[in-house]
């Protein structure tokens, strides 16, 4: 009994002693699952940032080697090379760069645009809120392919084009998620002490509002990297993403779905790819989701 008693006093003292921060990365850290995610994710940035002195991008990714075609994965090509001589595993360490730099940028804009629409529409209220909200619905009433094929066909088929297509496809649902969790923060009393101090209200959404959705806005952002980096591997599937010769996953499945039965390799490690990549964020996400969760916390 006086041993429980001392591990309850040691635990106490330890939980307040934490700061939040630390409480949250603890917790995190004990998510099995998602420090894998998080270490494999990790490992793709660094492939990705370290791309030029992993291979060559001119001689192996995109140049023409018809002595090398159809070699299969071994110690010189470790993933096999194309039907154009092209070494497959240096074109799934470029082809990181755009995946991860389109995921993640098309996040930003979607979790900027979706927080300050969702923010201005729950703090506004009344007509405006109306007005918002309404004609978020009508674009999200439109399929999201449908929307963001319409948007490329007119924006061009360029990495920016892409980004800011799906970007823009992509702001209404998050600021759905942003309205809803402003709403039951826009009525506690320091938001009511801003107003009364005269605070504007961009400072007021941006300093007092926004930051208490923040956990909820870092989880469903993380989790969308992993649509966003699907949806471009499927834009560049069907022809309107990036295009060749450029080494982007999606475009090389494509190139690729032709050699499949005689040599399955040339889509087995650019789908590998798509399918870790996608599955880390969504495992770091959960991780997040529960890490984030006050009823986690015991």
């Amino acid at each position: 009994m006086a041993n429980m008693q001392k591990m309850i006093r040691n635990k106490r003292k330890i939980t307040s002693s934490t700061t939040p921060l630390q409480d949250i990365c603890y917790r995190f850290s004990r998510n099995k699952t998602a420090m894998v995610g998080l270490f494999t994710l990790i490992i793709i940035v660094l492939a990705a940032i370290f791309a030029d002195a992993i291979s060559d991008y001119d001689r192996l990714a995109i140049a023409v080697n018809a002595s090398e075609i159809f070699q299969e994965p071994s110690g010189k090509h470790w993933f096999g090379t194309d039907f154009l001589g092209r070494d497959v595993f240096a074109r799934v360490v470029f082809g990181a760069r755009y995946s991860l730099s389109f995921g993640v940028g098309c996040t930003l804009i979607s979790v900027t645009g979706g927080c300050l629409i969702g923010a201005t529409a729950a703090y506004a209220g009344g007509v405006i809120d109306n007005i918002i909200m309404r004609t978020l619905d009508s674009i999200m009433c439109i399929p999201p392919i449908l929307l963001t094929l319409s948007l490329v066909s007119v924006l061009g088929t360029g990495l920016e084009s892409i980004m800011i297509a799906i970007s823009l496809g992509s702001i209404p649902g998050f600021a759905r998620i942003v309205r809803s969790v402003v709403l039951t923060v826009v009525q506690m009393e320091y938001i009511e002490a801003a107003k009364a101090g005269g605070v504007s209200t961009f400072r007021t959404i941006v300093f007092h509002v926004l930051p208490n959705a923040i956990g909820t806005i870092m989880v469903n952002a993380t989790m969308s990297i992993a649509g966003l980096i699907i949806a471009s591997a499927a834009l560049s599937f069907i022809g309107m993403g990036i295009q060749p010769p450029a080494p982007e996953w999606g475009a090389m499945l494509s190139e690729s779905t032709i050699y499949m039965r005689t040599y399955p390799y040339l889509v087995i490690f650019p789908g590998l790819a798509i399918v870790i990549t996608a599955l880390s964020f969504n495992l770091v996400g959960d991780g997040l989701a529960e890490a984030l969760d006050p009823r986690m916390r015991d």
